[in-house]
């Protein structure tokens, strides 16, 4: 791959990443990741009454236990209602990283092209 650009390809790349607004992108992001690390947070917590409703359901007689069965369903689909709805949070923010970036020219072929124009700068100054 030639490190050559030349202005259109500049241009084309700067308008793209104007487009994109990455410090914008970054903001909504941030702000996603924290509310991310705070559901894990919630999820663990959450995970760990289950298991302590599961663990006194199964010390309940067996007698008692169709009365105490329907209280403990109930709990594991609310933590399946809310793992879906975090699932969905994480995807979504995933999928405007990937709609943002998806189609990004690579800035690896522009920087390329910019180290060789400073050298090739640098070595004519010399002369």
């Amino acid at each position: 791959m030639s490190s050559k650009i030349d202005d259109e390809m500049v241009a084309g790349a700067l308008e793209y990443w104007r487009g994109v607004n990455l410090s914008a992108l970054v903001q909504t992001l941030d702000a996603a990741g924290a509310e991310l690390v705070e559901n894990q947070k919630t999820s663990l917590q959450e995970r760990r009454k289950l298991a302590e409703k599961t663990k006194a359901f199964r010390s309940v007689a067996d007698e008692h236990k169709a009365a105490e069965f329907r209280p403990l369903l109930r709990a594991y689909q609310n933590e399946i209602d809310a793992l879906t709805k975090r699932m969905k949070h994480a995807e979504n923010s995933f999928l405007r990283v990937f709609q943002a970036l998806g189609s990004a020219p690579d800035p690896a072929v522009f920087l390329a092209g910019l180290v060789d124009a400073r050298r090739m700068q640098a070595e004519a100054e010399a002369r």
